[in-house]
């Protein structure tokens, strides 16, 4: 993970912390409404700070192996980039903390939201398909975010992110100009390749979903200016792209970060798929025999045991 958040950094196009100051790490959790969609969106964030912990070392009751943080601590008197992280089906805000922590650790702000329907203690099969809720859910924490000066004081809103993981990484390229075709989407749902990607053991055959959900037509352009890059781990969805007509708007820099045995979201028509219809995009591939999954948090003894599928990486 160490080369990967090395690659990550290194992508960003604004001043980094690399080799500077190592900070602590704040944590704050948020509850905000869209009340455009009444729509609940939790967020939590993690950030940089000179506090140290009194008591000791933070204990949570996330089952993964991850460094310390300190609760509701001080932000430091920067301006920082801001990061906005999304993350997969089934998954939660706390998908990627491994990543959010160690960027914070660098002097970022790092903002990540459940997207509603989505996550594991609140799956609706329908938003697994609703393709647009979850880029409007990242502009959102951003305008929020940067209109609250508890919180904007200290962010450079020149300087934001966005990084997502599986549908969260098709969420950070139509944040950056990828615009899905719904009926593309619905004609490959029908194929082979589609019977394929659109099984999920926990929900069975969501094909019918797509077939029934009726896309948003109002809803096809996601593009968010304020953000100046972006990066997607294993995206998915990329059944919805055929034509670099969908993605002519991309005009920021791209990363696309691919594992080579991955069967949930497969190469050729996902990450290389977008990386062919966005030229100008970087591509990395870990090789070996890593999986769809090998983006997540490294799980503790319990979890392990519990979701070996998940959390159990190639030797």
């Amino acid at each position: 993970m160490k080369k990967l958040l090395f690659w990550f950094s290194a992508f960003f196009v604004f001043p980094l912390y690399l080799f500077a100051q190592q900070y602590n790490v704040g944590e704050k959790s948020f509850a905000f409404t869209d009340n455009s969609r009444n729509r609940l969106v939790k967020v939590e964030m993690w950030y940089p700070t000179n506090e140290t912990d009194q008591k000791g070392e933070l204990k949570t009751d996330l089952p993964f192996i991850l460094s310390p943080t300190i609760r509701d601590a001080k932000f430091i008197n920067s301006k920082s980039p801001l990061i906005i992280l999304s993350h997969g089906s089934g998954g939660n805000r706390f998908s990627l903390a491994w990543l959010a922590i160690s960027l914070a650790k660098e002097g970022y702000f790092v903002a990540a939201p459940d997207h509603w329907g989505g996550t594991f203690d609140n799956i609706i099969p329908a938003y697994y398909i609703r393709y647009w809720e979850r880029p409007l859910d990242i502009s959102f924490v951003i305008t929020t975010i940067l209109s609250d000066t508890s919180m904007s004081s200290y962010i450079d809103p020149e300087r934001i992110g966005v990084a997502g993981y599986s549908f969260g990484g098709y969420t950070s390229l139509a944040l950056a100009g990828a615009d899905i075709d719904c009926s593309i989407l619905k004609k490959n749902a029908k194929t082979a390749q589609g019977k394929k990607e659109f099984y999920i053991p926990q929900l069975g055959d969501l094909r019918k979903i797509i077939d029934t959900v009726a896309c948003n037509k109002n809803q096809t352009k996601f593009k968010d200016k304020r953000i100046k890059a972006f990066v997607a781990f294993a995206p998915g969805l990329g059944l919805g792209f055929e034509s670099v007509e969908q993605t002519k708007n991309v005009n920021a820099p791209v990363l696309i970060f691919a594992a080579a045995n991955d069967k949930v979201a497969p190469l050729n028509t996902n990450a290389i798929m977008y990386h062919k219809l966005i030229p100008s995009s970087k591509y990395i591939l870990l090789q070996e025999k890593t999986s769809h999954y090998v983006f997540l948090n490294e799980a503790d003894e319990t979890l392990m045991k519990e979701a070996k599928q998940l959390f159990t990486d190639d030797k």
